[in-house]
């Protein structure tokens, strides 16, 4: 059963809180100070800790940091319960790293009712496993588009991808604008700028957790996850790469897959990316200058020892007429392109301009199928190899559209 840790110095609260717990089975403990809490935490590991503000020693603040500090209660949820009921009270909460804010005096059944919403999210991500199973780490597949040309459509690919991922399989995707100096990632989303990688701006490497990172991302309708690029260009240096190597460090564990939208450079922040990526989708358009820079990519790669299977090859094309033919652009760079995507600027164009991504928006155009059997392509071997227990839209389609090729298969042959 549940396990709940209640840091509250008082008593009558100690009662009120095991009365409307205890009918659901929850197994609850009390201390009445914060280092009391702390010790406590860090014996029992609770699955939900709540906690005061105003307690004898600490405050319930410095208790969610402590906690939050302690990879150990990275992900467990965490409830400050609090008579301070100011708008600075509630903020202060959050920053510290808490999952919710509940006034007092408070209803019972209201206390339940979000405890219950923060262990459905913490079972879905697989916080929360029988007694004595071992959790196996997490690490997410990590996708970075790049290309050396901007117009090439890396931005658009990125967020249909990363939508198509979370459609496919409804699991944990976290999407990456790396582009600091013109990021288009919340645009393209139709999302606002309230958070950005240059809310890290002062914290060191070293200073980093999980919470931090969860607290400058923001979350999509789709269910997708994004940290967005800064809203100023000016702001493009907060970002370090050695912010970013620890940042996809501690976010590989809570996500199934990560895709970056990269600059179109080699710069620190690229490189970073591209050291960390599982795959690296090279997007080009098919004209001369896009493919020379899609070869000097490739040389690059090469010299950066990057494998080749770790590169796949993509086609997009741009415009209407007179491109270069796929045969001699895969003979010029030595290498086969893995998808063409099609000429339909009445798809993408009011896509982009409206924040409606096609894969969500235009689900039967040719291009969102092809882009969701990329991204099923793309897969890690454990999803796509398995048939879900329930199956989405997404994968139906995917699934039918494979059948269908099948049967015409076998009926040319």
């Amino acid at each position: 059963m549940p396990s709940i840790l209640l840091i509250e110095d008082e008593i009558i609260f100690h009662r009120m809180i095991e009365h409307a717990l205890k009918p659901y089975g929850y197994d609850t403990r009390a201390e009445v100070t914060g280092r009391e809490g702390l010790d406590a935490a860090r014996q029992m590991k609770p699955d939900v800790i709540i906690t005061d503000i105003n307690l004898p020693d600490i405050s319930g603040y410095e208790v969610t940091r402590r906690l939050r500090r302690d990879p150990l209660f990275a992900n467990t949820p965490i409830i400050v319960l609090t008579s301070q009921t100011g708008l600075q009270d509630k903020l202060l909460s959050f920053e510290a790293g808490a999952d919710d804010h509940i006034n007092k005096p408070f209803e019972p059944e209201e206390l339940v009712a979000r405890m219950k919403v923060l262990l459905r999210r913490v079972e879905s991500m697989g916080k929360i496993l029988p007694p004595g199973e071992e959790k196996a780490e997490k690490q997410a597949k990590f996708i970075a588009v790049h290309s050396l040309r901007g117009g090439s459509g890396t931005s658009t690919l990125a967020v249909n991808l990363a939508i198509a991922l979370q459609e496919l399989w409804e699991v944990p995707v976290m999407l990456l604008d790396l582009v600091l100096m013109a990021g288009q990632v919340a645009l393209m989303l139709d999302m606002p700028l309230k958070r950005t990688w240059a809310d890290l701006a002062g914290i060191k490497a070293n200073e980093l957790d999980a919470t931090i990172l969860h607290s400058i991302s923001a979350r999509h309708s789709s269910g997708v996850a994004f940290i967005a690029a800064p809203t100023f260009p000016t702001d493009a240096e907060m970002l370090t790469e050695d912010v970013l190597r620890t940042s996809i460090h501690l976010l590989r564990p809570d996500y199934d897959y990560i895709v970056a939208d990269l600059p179109h450079d080699f710069s620190d922040i690229s490189l970073q990316a591209l050291d960390a990526a599982d795959l690296i989708l090279l997007t080009m358009a098919p004209e001369l200058s896009s493919v020379r820079a899609a070869a000097a990519a490739l040389d690059t790669y090469a010299k950066l020892d990057y494998p080749l299977e770790k590169i796949k090859l993509v086609l997009n094309y741009t415009f209407p007429r007179f491109g270069l033919q796929r045969e001699r652009i895969e003979n010029a760079l030595n290498k086969p392109i893995t998808i063409a995507l099609p000429y339909c600027p009445d798809v993408v164009i009011p896509s982009i301009n409206l924040g409606r991504p096609i894969i969500l928006h235009q689900v039967n155009e040719h291009i969102t199928n092809l882009i969701e059997d990329f991204a099923f392509y793309l897969s890690i071997d454990q999803h796509k190899k398995t048939r879900p227990e329930k199956p989405t839209q997404a994968w139906k389609r995917v699934y039918n559209r494979f059948l269908q090729s099948r049967k015409e298969k076998e009926k040319g042959s």
